[in-house]
């Protein structure tokens, strides 16, 4: 005979007698949360991981030299990448530069074509394209 909890909709069968199984990795019996607190303090220990040379500047977000076709477009001499690809994206966004058949791609203006070298180009793929333009000392 099956015993189905109104609650249980899909009918499976209530397992008797292991209702209180301690889960694995589970220490305490009393429920407390001292451990939890500690490991959690612990954790976010407010200290800056790993050893060397500061934390900004380094990696995807190093400013760097960019080429006079791309300081013309984006306004600057130096930046980092992600802030290229942000000024690229807007200014994409201002002169209204999406192709209307499909917004997936972008269809350059005089000064995006001096950049990109394509007159349409698809804009998540964009950092291919600009990759050549960022100048590494």
């Amino acid at each position: 005979m099956r015993i189905i909890d109104p609650k249980d909709q899909r009918g499976k069968r209530l397992k008797k007698g292991k209702a209180g199984k301690k889960k694995k990795g589970s220490d305490s019996d009393d429920g407390s949360d001292e451990d939890w607190k500690a490991s959690k303090s612990r954790k976010s220990g407010g200290g800056k991981k790993g050893g060397g040379k500061g934390g900004s500047g380094r990696g995807y977000a190093r400013p760097l030299k960019l080429s006079p076709e791309l300081s013309e477009l984006v306004g600057e001499e130096t930046a980092p990448r992600h802030e290229v690809v942000k000024r690229v994206w807007a200014l994409i966004k201002e002169r209204n530069l999406y192709d209307p058949k499909n917004k997936q791609f972008a269809i350059c203006d005089d000064q995006f074509y001096k950049v990109f070298g394509v007159k349409r180009f698809r804009t998540f793929g964009m950092m291919k394209l600009l990759k050549d333009h960022f100048i590494t000392e």
